[in-house]
């Protein structure tokens, strides 16, 4: 099983685990069929310098030093909805997959989303086509619907209470 760590702040992103997160989600993107791989290291590090206690964080499964899969868990800025959280770009390397990497990631950030971050509810759009909500179903999410896309369609899904 991996090592998970939870990051909180930009200062807890070093430079090689920087570097680690864009070639995971670059190899990612590869092997997923992903067109725009140059755009990955402006919106990691937008992530990154957004990264709060309260308010964002990001999850990530090592293997020894190496990022092998992460995820981020985002408050609803929103303060009549601040009980929320939006949880965005769960990948796991292709290497890596079907061995409960991202399992384990869900099942961390759920932990910390109620005990320590005091959330009630998260939610999540998933892309279709692709079974991830046989996935997420099997972690407790339920679908509330479906966006349709030009390509594909996003699945909405909710898991509540926490």
């Amino acid at each position: 099983m991996p090592d998970l760590i939870q990051l909180t702040d930009r200062s807890d992103v070093t430079a090689p685990l920087r570097r680690g997160l864009i070639s995971c989600w670059t190899d990612v993107a590869v092997h997923d069929g992903g067109r725009d791989r140059h755009g990955i290291a402006p919106v990691l590090d937008a992530l990154i310098a957004r990264m709060h206690p309260q308010r964002e964080r990001l999850f990530a499964a090592l293997s020894g030093t190496t990022p092998i899969g992460w995820v981020t868990l985002s408050r609803d800025a929103n303060p009549l909805i601040s009980h929320w959280g939006s949880v965005t770009y769960l990948q796991t390397h292709p290497s890596y997959r079907k061995r409960g990497v991202a399992t384990a990631l869900m099942r961390h950030l759920q932990h910390i989303a109620h005990h320590q971050m005091g959330l009630e509810r998260l939610q999540l759009a998933a892309c279709g086509g692709h079974g991830l909500e046989n996935f997420y179903n099997r972690l407790g999410w339920q679908e509330t619907g479906r966006w349709p896309r030009d390509t594909q369609e996003e699945i909405l899904m909710v898991l509540a209470p926490l």
